[in-house]
């Protein structure tokens, strides 16, 4: 898995911004997963993670669930989040105004 381009960043941002949690409240990068991760399930939109890791690995939602093995998905959408640096991405989008 690649960082994202520019663009693709700032989708991904704009998709997960509502699950992304204050990261004053946040203790460490498990707890923030887990809460963005927690925060999707609790509102029902399932398909937002299944659209941001489709972006993140570079597919579609319907090959995703053609080739992906489940048990990988979780470690794909963690290292994802990783490689494109979501904490960071949410402290630049808050700077220039950008709240998803």
């Amino acid at each position: 898995m690649k960082p994202l381009s520019t663009e693709k960043a700032l989708r991904l941002y704009i998709m997960l911004a509502p699950y992304i949690p204050n990261i004053d409240t946040t203790e460490n990068g498990f707890d923030f997963v887990k809460s963005i991760i927690q925060g999707i399930v609790d509102s029902g939109h399932h398909k937002v993670y299944l659209d941001a890791l489709a972006l993140m690995i570079g597919t579609n939602v319907d090959e995703l669930l053609e080739n992906l093995n489940i048990s990988e998905a979780l470690d794909m959408f963690v290292e994802g989040l990783q490689i494109n640096k979501i904490l960071d991405l949410q402290k630049f989008c808050e700077k220039v105004g950008l709240h998803g």
